[in-house]
């Protein structure tokens, strides 16, 4: 049999490292897939074998899926997740809106007030005005108990400006000047050039904004107090203080069937996370650039 020429041969101490490097990423692997683990067989456990078990159950042998539906029926889980949706699909887009012609903007040396202008985004991203001021605005421009509180205040974020300044001062200047001999405005130089250009950069930045919409509850806690309003961050915030399900001391269930509170927050945080990993892997590459995004230039 011929050997393949590309082949290449491991000494004994290559082998060994490479077999102790992937033991170690199996195991790292194990630890970060335990908790997701535990927390889908808590939330499928009822309350008779989980006190057969003393409380510690990852593989439970009768799974139950009364505790997704008392979820769905009792926390108003369904209309919540429908406001995360949408402030995850409109937040990023507004957001981008924003950001990419701002950085773009930015990069422009020969701007007047270019040096003040950059200064001062820089210093908005090390200084913040506080809570209180922050809350005293937002009442000032009636965004309170309204959904574009979510939007707007999330629209200028200045280290999205500086990520895209950084990116756009990298394009290579002579396509720049090629684009000026042929008579192109400002606004064709950036939507025909700078932006294909920024595709995965923009991309990174639009799922960073959009996990960070999704997680959000904080905003929603300080600004909305209508129900038809929470998203479902806040909503399973909630679920995690406070719990109260209708069979849980109902002696008319039997045990094993019954819903625990701890089964009930974990099927709150399973739905909570389905969502995400259904997209992730499809979104995976340009959140892996995302994370040296800014690395390339100083």
């Amino acid at each position: 049999m011929a050997r393949n020429p590309n082949h290449i041969r491991l000494t004994g101490a290559e082998r060994v490292y490479q077999v102790v490097i992937a033991v170690i990423v199996g195991i790292v692997t194990l630890l970060c897939l335990f908790p997701f683990i535990y927390v889908v067989g808590m939330s499928l456990t009822s309350e008779g074998e989980l006190l057969a078990n003393n409380y510690f159950v990852i593989f439970p042998k009768h799974p139950i899926l009364r505790t997704y539906q008392l979820v769905f029926e009792q926390s108003g889980i369904i209309h919540s997740l429908l406001i995360s949706v949408l402030r995850t699909v409109v937040g990023p887009a507004a957001s981008l809106l924003l950001v990419v012609p701002a950085g773009y903007i930015l990069a422009k040396d020969d701007m007047p007030g270019h040096r003040g202008l950059v200064i001062f985004f820089v210093i908005t991203m090390i200084l913040n005005g506080g809570l209180i001021p922050g809350y005293l605005l937002i009442n000032k421009l009636h965004l309170m108990n309204t959904f574009w509180v979510y939007i707007i205040p999330a629209m200028g974020n200045a280290f999205n400006m500086m990520i895209v300044k950084i990116f756009v001062e990298g394009i290579p200047g002579d396509i720049m000047e090629s684009a000026d001999l042929d008579g192109a405005s400002e606004l064709q130089k950036m939507t025909r050039i700078a932006v294909p250009l920024l595709v995965p950069t923009i991309c990174a930045l639009g799922l960073f904004s959009a996990v960070a919409q999704w997680n959000s509850w904080f905003d929603v806690m300080l600004y909305v107090h209508d129900a038809n309003l929470y998203s479902m961050s806040y909503v399973i915030k909630q679920l995690m203080t406070s719990v109260n399900v209708s069979d849980t001391m109902s002696s008319m269930v039997n045990p094993i069937d019954r819903v625990t509170p701890e089964g009930f927050k974990m099927a709150s945080v399973v739905i909570a996370v389905l969502p995400i990993l259904c997209v992730y892997p499809f979104l995976q590459k340009y959140f892996i650039y995302g994370v040296y995004t800014g690395s390339v230039k100083g």
